[in-house]
């Protein structure tokens, strides 16, 4: 199995490679297609697919092959950034269509290969050891993020958008490899035999009420992921508004909040730092609130860097701590429904994220950022009160 502890860093670290392309490429166009508007309404769009078809893919990844079902998810993924490049070319009617399907695709692929990777580890560490690999494994992720995010910026600089596309699309598809060569040993979990969607959506739910622990781990995680939905559709209209600047600061900004992140996370994976941050992972989500409302008041690029840099910092190391808390507390036969359940909280927050430059079209992002760092403090503070309530002797 420890072949494919290093085959699951591989290939965590190319799908937040495609995580980090996904952040600026569609942002980007969509921005100088349609406008803020534009790229609410792209990022529903995969909000929306994931609630939508949250039971499916979380039957899916329970039922078939995990192996599989992650190749399956990557091809998809693959396709998603492929269409941008005809986005960028024709009309803004087409292209918002395209953006639009690309990124339904896009949230398609990617809640469909990391249920299946996160079945995968589960197979592969055992439970005592998980949130510190998931810490490790983060590190790959922020790498990964760091370089999509960077080489993103720097190809739509050099190569325009649509080239870019297809590049990354190409890289895409090869990255698929890897996960052809994990060994099949627990990979073939398949707990659901004929049962239909519903049925084990409803066993699923039936789970999660049952154990307020697992709820609220996902719920935070949940709004963790949330987090990052924020910054995709605000940064390109503060960093063109609030700080007059273009593409080669926006992807600075991510490429600086996600090397930021991964040195945090390599810090907090230390064995002295896990336990500790385990048990304060909702205190960590209300900073990381705290640091959207301070980006808010970034006045200039300077401030705006060191800023985010330390939003970064913070949303990283939340949302690797409730990612091994969550594959720590659940049962490896449902882990494929419960991410569903947060791929759904997850949309259904997308949702009121995006539509606010469509309902507050003259709301400055500056003031949506404060917004929406004081609603995950209060997301945080609304969890925490749940895990009170819901312990021994309350």
């Amino acid at each position: 199995m420890r072949a494919n502890r290093s085959l699951l860093a591989i290939i965590s670290f190319l799908s937040f490679l495609f995580v980090g392309f996904g952040i600026v490429l569609p942002s980007w166009v969509a921005f100088h297609v349609g406008g803020s508007r534009l790229v609410g309404l792209v990022l529903m769009s995969s909000s929306v697919t994931g609630l939508v078809l949250a039971p499916f893919t979380g039957h899916t990844v329970d039922r078939f092959d995990r192996r599989r079902v992650a190749m399956v998810g990557q091809a998809i993924r693959a396709s998603a950034l492929l269409l941008i490049a005809p986005a960028a070319l024709v009309g803004s009617g087409a292209g918002s269509i395209l953006l639009v399907a690309a990124g339904g695709l896009g949230a398609l692929g990617y809640t469909l290969h990391d249920g299946a990777l996160s079945g995968l580890l589960q197979s592969a560490v055992a439970s005592e050891e998980r949130i510190a690999f998931v810490m490790r494994l983060s590190i790959a992720r922020q790498i990964g993020i760091a370089a999509g995010t960077g080489l993103a910026g720097l190809a739509i600089a050099q190569l325009g958008a649509p080239t870019s596309a297809l590049c990354f699309g190409g890289v895409a598809v090869i990255s698929v490899v890897p996960v052809c060569l994990i060994k099949s040993a627990g990979t073939e979990v398949k707990t659901l035999h004929e049962r239909s969607i519903l049925a084990s959506s409803r066993e699923a739910l039936v789970y999660l009420m049952a154990n307020p622990t697992c709820l609220v781990a996902s719920a935070t995680v949940g709004v963790s992921f949330a987090v990052i939905k924020i910054t995709n559709l605000l940064l390109p209209g503060f960093v063109v508004r609030a700080l007059g600047a273009g593409s080669d600061l926006f992807g600075a900004l991510e490429m600086i909040a996600a090397i930021c992140g991964t040195m945090a996370v390599a810090l907090a994976s230390l064995p002295r730092f896990v336990r500790y941050i385990e048990a304060h992972t909702l205190a960590l989500l209300c900073v990381t609130g705290l640091s959207l409302v301070a980006f808010s008041f970034a006045g200039n690029p300077p401030i705006a860097m060191i800023a985010y840099g330390f939003a970064g910092m913070a949303w990283s190391v939340t949302r690797s701590a409730a990612n091994g808390r969550l594959l720590t507390v659940v049962d490896s036969a449902v882990v494929g429904r419960v991410q569903a359940f947060t791929t759904l909280l997850t949309g259904l927050f997308g949702i009121v994220i995006f539509l606010m430059p469509t309902a507050f079209p003259q709301t400055p992002e500056a003031i949506l950022y404060l917004i929406c760092g004081i609603a995950v403090v209060t997301a945080a503070l609304g969890l925490r009160l749940v895990m009170v309530r819901r312990a021994p002797g309350h």
